[in-house]
């Protein structure tokens, strides 16, 4: 009979090397994986990127819409938000008329940052750089 630990143990060894792959192969060392995804959720409203959708890249979303998209728990995606809008990538504005409700969207800056990236990836260049 096998271990009952094998099997955590090796989701964990693949979880690392997945780790360090991305390390070889981000766009932009200065971005987690975590925060390159909600930079993209942002810009492609939760939808799949390569369904190529016009939407404005502007548009906003709340935090519930946000995390309900990439599936993840609000306080994660709200710190994510925090260290995002701290490089000055998004912005969170409350909205007008539902003092409540926060919207997030991308910056100018966040959006030229995934236009970069985009352009560079499709070239083959340096990204980041």
């Amino acid at each position: 009979m096998e271990d009952p630990m094998v099997l955590p143990l090796r989701f964990f060894a693949a979880m690392d090397r997945m780790r360090r792959a991305w390390g070889e192969v981000t766009p932009c060392p200065e971005l987690s994986k975590s925060q390159f995804s909600t930079l993209l959720t942002l810009r492609h409203g939760g939808r799949e990127p390569v369904n190529r959708e016009k939407r404005a890249p502007f548009t906003p979303m709340t935090l519930s819409e946000l995390a309900a998209a990439m599936e993840q728990s609000m306080p994660a995606v709200s710190q994510r938000i925090t260290r995002l809008e701290a490089t000055g990538y998004v912005e969170r504005r409350q909205d007008e008329k539902d003092k409540r409700t926060t919207w997030i969207r991308l910056t100018p800056q966040g959006l030229e940052l995934l236009e970069y990236l985009e352009r560079e990836h499709q070239k083959g260049g340096e990204p980041c750089t």
